[in-house]
């Protein structure tokens, strides 16, 4: 074996090293339990939005993925929301929908699980209707028999499962060609 392959074997196999414990701090500084991380994607996000209003996407995209790594980190769904969310409206500025459905689709289904797993109806309900702007009807569906287990005899939370449940229905009957959707 060449001197220079050597050197080079050595050289990825110390910045492979070094990425695996950067990655694994970030990662334990991302879960801290004292609460710091609760909306630390929210300045993020705020500062890809202004990216956008600047028409600068490539800061828009890294201040985005930013928001998603400290949202990721935060282990609650809220962050997950906004974290798709966002990334639809660098799709609508960057008219790359269809590239940013399949991040904010991935957002959303996490959001879905950590809502679930903390028995929020809310987060659940928000996923849905999340789901429901990205025309995932069967994803809606599934979200809205989760909700409904999880709301069980909470009148309010029922309620908000019904108005979603309407509010979908009308959406899909409109997809289809049954109605209009109303306003």
């Amino acid at each position: 074996m060449s001197m220079r392959l050597i050197t080079a074997r050595v050289l990825l196999g110390t910045l492979g090293s070094f990425f695996l414990i950067e990655t694994a701090m970030a990662s334990f500084v991302l879960r801290r339990s004292d609460g710091s991380s609760t909306r630390a994607w929210t300045s993020h996000l705020e500062r890809m939005d202004a990216a956008l209003v600047a028409q600068d996407i490539s800061l828009a995209e890294r201040a985005w993925l930013q928001g998603y790594q400290q949202a990721l980190g935060s282990r609650r769904w809220e962050g997950m929301v906004e974290a798709g969310d966002a990334a639809l409206r660098i799709g609508a500025v960057a008219k790359s929908r269809r590239l940013a459905a399949p991040r904010a689709r991935q957002a959303y289904l996490t959001a879905l699980v950590r809502a679930r797993g903390q028995r929020s109806v809310d987060g659940v309900v928000r996923t849905a209707e999340a789901f429901a702007r990205l025309g995932d009807r069967e994803v809606v569906e599934q979200a809205l028999r989760i909700a409904r287990d999880l709301a069980g005899t909470d009148p309010e939370a029922e309620a908000r499962v019904r108005a979603v449940v309407d509010q979908s229905t009308r959406v899909s009957a409109a997809a289809y060609g049954l109605g209009t959707p109303e306003r």
